[in-house]
């Protein structure tokens, strides 16, 4: 399989340098290819797994198939009023992923920084721009961004509007938690509206837009429900699960496919054997390339990912009576938003509610955020009696390597956690 990606990813990017439409076709096909063997060869994904990866692959295809029809987003983007005017969400961060799950990634980490991108640039934007700038990655309609949360999402989309020549239009989410801070981002949620209507020619159906929040909040209140029965449950799936999930759970919140998948979530724990082996909280992106890694943590019934901050840091009750507060608070409230230690609360929050053993803080290559939290977030996670293992890697640059070291790492911290299980239960 690994052999099959590294040929078709080296034939898009040599295909990128002659004809970037061909490759851009070849990419594509790919995609569908890939839907279609998820929808029909799972391989061990149980059926809610399946869901999130054919929801999420079909949504990273839709912007190649319907450029016309596409925004160019952040993960963390509202994207609920796209989703009443029939737009598709064209997530940076997530092509940025695909492109590596396709092998396809150096040759656009290799431009991007010969054009004056940094070494330590967050590498799923670095891709993205790279790919975009070399012409793989099509024209998207207009870009709608967040401040939220790092400062490659500065840089990267007004660089893509520019490179572009679209509109460009910037939600800013204020440091603070506060309610000033959410009557200031609905403010602008607001104004989005209206720039929407100008570059669509369509009006906003409020009805709509107030269905889709109310389905998101939903969805969202059903993965807290799971969250709570897979706390005794063991549930099988791999790494790149959870970050299928994410993007189930920010870009694509409010459509029916995501209430679908949480709904399936629940069935899926209710019928879920008793929890066994060890059990890790992740924290932040996941190296999903790392077949070293994987063969460690993907369907083990000896050691599970439980939870990843990825897909529970912006889960929230949240009054839906207005639709652009609601979604301004997941921005403001997000854990992702403000000091770090936020991020380090929630982990400890959900690693008790999902007894979990340890806690991985994977510390991805460019991201300042988790980078400068590392050790504050190792004691105050073993404070708390949870052992913290700190990671270095990448989630998508190859060239980064160390996956050996990677594995050895977790073998030897899930030693540990095995260990101290034993002796606890003497």
């Amino acid at each position: 399989m690994y052999n099959i990606i590294e040929t078709f990813g080296k034939t898009v990017q040599d295909m990128c340098g002659r004809n970037p439409d061909s490759a851009r076709r070849l990419l594509r096909l790919g995609y569908h290819a890939k839907n279609l063997q998820l929808k029909f060869a799972p391989g061990h994904l149980h059926h809610a797994a399946q869901m999130a990866a054919i929801e999420t692959t079909t949504s990273m295809v839709a912007p190649l198939d319907h450029p016309d029809d596409s925004v160019m987003v952040s993960i963390f983007t509202p994207c609920e009023m796209l989703q009443v005017f029939g737009l598709h969400p064209y997530c940076c961060e997530g092509l940025g992923g695909f492109l590596s799950g396709a092998g396809a990634e150096k040759a656009f980490l290799d431009y991007a920084e010969s054009e004056g991108l940094p070494e330590t640039f967050c590498s799923y934007h670095k891709v993205f721009i790279g790919a975009a700038e070399r012409g793989l990655m099509p024209k998207p309609r207009f870009v709608v961004s967040t401040s939220l949360a790092c400062d490659a999402n500065m840089l990267t989309f007004r660089r893509m509007a520019k490179h572009y020549d679209v509109p460009h239009f910037v939600i800013d989410v204020p440091y603070e938690q506060d309610g000033d801070a959410v009557d200031y981002v609905a403010g602008q949620l607001r104004q989005l509206k209206s720039f929407l209507e100008e570059h669509t020619g369509k009006k906003l159906d409020e009805d709509a837009l107030r269905e889709h929040v109310e389905r998101g909040q939903r969805s969202m209140d059903n993965f807290e429900k799971y969250m709570e029965m897979r706390a005794d449950r063991q549930i099988l799936g791999d790494l790149t699960g959870e970050m299928f999930s994410a993007f189930a759970l920010h870009t694509l919140l409010g459509t029916e496919e995501t209430e679908h998948y949480t709904e399936e979530c629940i069935r899926i724990a209710e019928s879920a054997p008793p929890a066994s082996g060890i059990r890790l909280v992740w924290m932040h992106t996941s190296p999903f390339w790392v077949k070293e890694l994987r063969q460690l943590t993907d369907f083990n019934q000896n050691l599970q990912v439980v939870g990843c901050d990825m897909c529970f840091e912006g889960l929230m009750q949240t009054d839906v009576s207005d639709p652009y507060k609601a979604m301004a608070r997941r921005l403001v409230y997000s854990t992702f938003n403000g000091p770090v230690s936020r991020r380090i609360d929630r982990g400890i929050e959900e690693a008790r509610r999902l007894n979990a053993d340890g806690i991985v803080w994977f510390c991805h290559w460019g991201c300042k955020h988790t980078l400068g939290g590392a050790q504050l977030a190792k004691k105050r996670f073993e404070e708390a009696g949870f052992p913290c293992l700190i990671l270095d890697g990448d989630g998508c640059d190859r060239s980064h390597g160390g996956e050996g070291q990677m594995a050895t790492r977790i073998e030897a911290f899930i030693e540990m956690l095995g260990q101290d299980k034993e002796a606890v239960n003497l």
